[in-house]
């Protein structure tokens, strides 16, 4: 027998596994890609508790097209699901397939009948218990009761027994009956009454049996179907006191929870339509009442339509949008989108029309910065976090050779000049982004020359660094000054803690301009710099502002996104152009908020970003985390550029505690509490941290950082070992096994063990 599972989760993944085990053939369809790749190459690990565990390949597939035909599809999705999944299966199925569904709840075979001959549909029930103990691991206990199917309409057949015979000898305890709508009622009974109240209260069903107040609205629960399963002529399980049995269930099931609360904890759909939403409507059509479950069924949807409704209470927090009701979710069968990186994407938000204001921005940049030497102007080679307000009110125009580090392995162009720094004397330890600029600068070539029309990064009259981001920018500037044989001048602030109410960082500030107007002879107009620290304070307000468009569902832009839209504020900081772009892009990122527009087509999960981006492999990275739904929607590093306390009445102090108060420069205690601070900000479901090879001081794993937040906000994470600039410590393949299970792991794990089927 050819046999079809929709579905590869918990029950689709324990009878898939049983029959393959048994013999049978069997495929396993799963629309998330990403896992139906990983359960394929590797197995399923399956164990009965008490029992050693064994790894049972699978066939699983994402699609059903060359795979067929089928003598039975197997249904395992979710009750919502039926009509889709089974109308998916379609294409391999004959006019002679069996359709059979131990789904929970009412109406799963009367959907299917929809579809396929109701002669062809089996349904039934399974008291089993499944474990998700890890990625690919299943660990179940045998029902209380066997597995029993029976015909939806008709009678029993010849093959309807052989079903059954093949699920005992796959160790199945399986009985074929003549109807299963009794026993469905009675495993609906319990599912109904405790199910929505543990998802809606967050309690455990031992707690729940602690509190009286609820215990009594279950039981109100209880009576109403009750009544309904009196009316249907259905048996019920201790007449006398029909709420007992469901005591005795709570009190068996102790600390956990059931799936239902797992379901809203990863923002998915619940079954409450088929539970206590069929409740009612069954109540309905026989003229009895059940407000209780109807109240519990508009509670639950309520809590399934929140993530919605925070991009809503986020837009009109941000004054962008009165308050309005939301749309419904999308089916949770749909796969998520792919998004590849640049360009277009089908059925994804249109590119933003700043995208190509922003490409005219960094060329203009670019063309001015040729332009300044002709016109007796300095530039200064400075590091991306230093003071650059002072450079532009002294009538320095800036460049960052940290944007031609970046821009060079943006390109895959950084291999060769890593190279050439090495063979310069330079470590493969010290800092890719330092190397990879040094290195063209040795080799004399450089992509600027195709990207923006110059023949190369400007030669430099002096160079200015700040240690606040790393201290390997003194060396990196240092180099500058020997190999063009200029001044260098830095600027070192204390720790943050240290600089807050304190004079120490004011002062280096003013030493920093003393130096440089003794090395320009040139002096500092205080009027000049008030009003060029008032445009950083605009641009740094407004990135602040789009980065927290993030907070909505779905998030209308995304890590990678905002790795493109920090280059004004990074190149550009202290200019009205880098105002009048930030105004823009937050007028297009508002209007797809107010229209729920999200930069994947289906968000699943919601990461954040810790440490340095991959620079050497953006796009990439880019198409793994959209293919598997997830939106990475806020970051550290993006964040560093908001910076905080510029004010344009006090420009010397404001700058000092500004750029002393940045991320790199703050205690880990301090760090710790922000970021737990902004996963509960941003709502993010696990964290990326980087753990960049050459530069770890621009990352925070390495001294516990990830385990204390953990401790402290509950949000897993995931250490991600690469290089900022090195494509050599980047491997795809590796990344994309890793962060298959970490997905897997954290999606199954998120709620109390034991689920029941």
């Amino acid at each position: 027998m050819r046999i079809l599972i929709l579905g590869a989760g918990a029950l689709g993944g324990l009878v898939g596994a049983q029959l393959a085990r048994a013999g049978e053939d069997v495929t396993l369809l799963e629309v998330n890609a990403a896992r139906a790749r990983l359960l394929s190459e590797d197995g399923v690990l399956i164990s009965r508790i008490g029992e050693p565990e064994a790894c049972v390949p699978l066939r699983v597939v994402s699609s059903v097209e060359g795979q067929g035909p089928f003598d039975l599809v197997f249904v395992a999705v979710k009750s919502y699901e039926t009509a889709d999944a089974v109308r998916t299966a379609l294409p391999a199925c004959t006019g002679r397939t069996l359709f059979l569904s131990l789904q929970n709840g009412i109406g799963n075979a009367e959907a299917m009948a929809t579809l396929v001959d109701p002669s062809r549909i089996l349904c039934g029930i399974t008291y089993h218990s499944i474990q998700h103990t890890g990625p690919r691991r299943l660990q179940y206990r045998t029902g209380i009761k066997p597995i029993q199917i029976a015909p939806f309409a008709g009678r029993r057949t010849p093959a309807l027994e052989a079903i059954g015979a093949m699920f005992r000898k796959a160790g199945l305890d399986t009985e074929v009956v003549p109807d299963v709508e009794h026993a469905i009622w009675q495993k609906l009974l319990h599912n109904a009454v405790v199910n929505p109240t543990s998802a809606l209260t967050g309690l455990t069903c031992r707690e729940m049996l602690a509190d009286d107040d609820l215990m009594a609205f279950m039981r109100s629960l209880c009576d109403e179907i009750v009544a309904v399963m009196r009316a249907r002529d259905v048996p019920i399980v201790n007449p006398d006191d029909p709420f007992k049995p469901i005591v005795g269930s709570l009190t068996a099931l102790g600390k956990n929870r059931p799936s239902m609360w797992q379901d809203l904890m990863r923002g998915k759909r619940t079954e409450v339509d088929a539970l206590n939403g069929a409740v009612v409507k069954v109540a309905e059509a026989m003229g009895l009442a059940a407000p209780h479950n109807a109240a519990i069924t508009h509670f639950i949807h309520s809590r399934e339509r929140n993530k919605f409704l925070n991009r809503e209470r986020i837009a009109y927090e941000l004054g962008i949008v009165e308050h309005r009701p939301v749309e419904a979710a999308a089916p949770a069968f749909a796969a998520p989108a792919v998004h590849a990186g640049g360009g277009p994407r089908p059925g994804q938000a249109p590119r933003l029309e700043s995208t190509r204001k922003l490409k005219e921005l960094v060329g203009a940049y670019y063309t001015d910065l040729r332009a300044a030497g002709e016109r007796g102007q300095l530039v200064a080679a400075c590091s991306t976090l230093a003071p650059v307000e002072i450079l532009r009110a002294l009538d320095i125009a800036p460049y960052f050779p940290e944007h031609h580090a970046v821009v060079i392995s943006a390109k895959h162009q950084s291999s060769r000049y890593l190279a050439r720094a090495g063979a310069e004397g330079f470590s493969q330890f010290a800092s890719s982004g330092m190397r990879v600029d040094i290195g063209a600068l040795l080799q004399r070539t450089s992509p600027f020359a195709a990207a923006y029309g110059i023949e190369g990064p400007p030669r430099p009259d002096l160079a200015v660094f700040c240690t606040n981001s790393s201290h390997e920018f003194r060396r990196w500037f240092e180099f500058y000054g020997g190999h063009f044989d200029v001044p260098v001048a830095g600027f070192s602030p204390p720790p943050a803690a240290e600089a807050n109410g304190s004079s120490a960082g004011v002062d280096l500030v003013r030493h920093l301009i003393e130096r440089l107007e003794g090395e320009t002879g040139r002096r500092l107009d205080v009027a000049r710099l008030s009003e060029i620290v008032g445009l950083s304070a605009e641009a740094a307000g407004l990135w602040s502002r789009i980065l927290d468009l993030a907070q909505a569902t779905p998030a209308p832009f995304t890590f990678f996104d905002s790795l493109v839209h920090v280059a004004p504020i990074a190149l550009l900081r202290g200019t009205s152009e880098a105002v009048s772009y930030y105004r823009l892009l937050a007028d297009e990122l508002e209007q797809r908020v107010r229209d729920g527009v999200g930069a994947l087509e289906h968000e699943q999960y919601r990461f954040y970003w810790d440490g340095p981006p991959v620079w050497c492999a953006m796009r990439a990275l880019s198409g793994m985390f959209a293919t598997r739904g997830v939106a990475i929607v806020a970051s550290t590093y993006a964040s560093t550029f908001a910076l905080s306390g510029l004010d344009a009445n006090d420009p010397v102090a404001s700058t000092a505690a500004a750029y002393a108060n940045v991320f790199g420069n703050r205690s880990d205690a301090v760090n710790e509490a922000w970021l737990a601070s902004r996963f509960s900000t941003y709502g993010v479901d696990a964290v990326v941290y980087h753990d960049c090879r050459t530069s770890p001081e621009a990352g925070h794993v390495r001294y516990g950082v990830p385990m204390r937040v953990e401790r402290r906000s509950g949000v897993p994470g995931y250490v991600l070992e690469a290089d900022a600039h090195d494509p050599r410590l980047f491997s795809a393949e590796r990344l994309e096994r890793q962060l298959d299970e970490f997905i897997e792991r954290h999606r199954e794990l998120q709620a109390d063990r034991f689920v029941a089927v």
